[in-house]
């Protein structure tokens, strides 16, 4: 997107907790006003919505999750696909991962999240843009992390192509999704390549709906 066509956005921070640890989080004031900007050549260019911009109830529960099991970061070599507005990333940060490389498709994405963990008290983050179609990434990593990637089914096998090429022998994918149905067809094309899983599940509420953020930990058969 070409500065002329950079999206006007008002923000405001909230205070989001987890046991005793509470994160700063700008996020966007109007989602609606932001999606009225999307001109209808970006939007046919690649359906290109403004998804990070949203708190999505999978963040929650992914970062929920993490700070329950810290060890799946603490010394890892970690990526994340799709930041959004950066949540899971302050909540990986926290926890020690010995590198961690932020990945997004949208380039705002990218510096809201690099302006939350400036917020935050963390150092200016690693990030780069990422199409996963074309993932441009170098060496293996111990842990990719996502949410709410497995709404589109043409995304499927890019991702477990990636898997496949930048997780670690011994590593770890972990996915929060809210249980669409749709992703099950992701995780049957997962399991013909090679990769088994478990999940937890973690309820977020969210605008007084409970949503079962499903948290899966994907490894490789051995």
């Amino acid at each position: 997107m070409s500065e002329k066509d950079a999206l006007k956005m008002d923000y405001l921070v909230k205070n989001i907790q987890f046991g005793e640890r509470i994160f700063r989080l700008k996020k966007v004031k109007n989602l609606d006003a932001l999606v009225d900007q999307i001109s209808d050549e970006l939007f046919a260019e690649d359906e290109r919505l403004p998804y990070w911009a949203e708190l999505w109830p999978s963040a929650i529960g992914l970062s929920r999750f993490l700070m329950r099991n810290p060890a799946l970061i603490k010394n890892k070599r970690v990526l994340e696909l799709g930041v959004g507005l950066g949540l899971t990333s302050l909540v990986i940060q926290s926890l020690e991962p010995q590198t961690l490389l932020l990945t997004d498709y949208e380039t705002e994405a990218l510096q809201v999240t690099a302006e939350n963990f400036l917020l935050n008290g963390f150092e200016r983050p690693e990030v780069q843009l990422l199409d996963w179609r074309n993932p441009q990434l170098n060496g293996l990593y111990d842990c990719i992390v996502a949410s709410d990637v497995l709404y589109e089914e043409r995304f499927f096998r890019p991702l477990i192509l990636l898997f496949k090429n930048f997780l670690a022998g011994d590593g770890r994918v972990i996915i929060a999704e809210p249980n669409r149905a749709i992703a099950r067809k992701f995780f049957k094309m997962l399991m013909d390549f090679g990769f088994f899983y478990d999940f937890t599940i973690i309820p977020v509420v969210q605008d007084g709906k409970t949503i079962q953020v499903h948290n899966y930990v994907i490894k490789r058969k051995k």
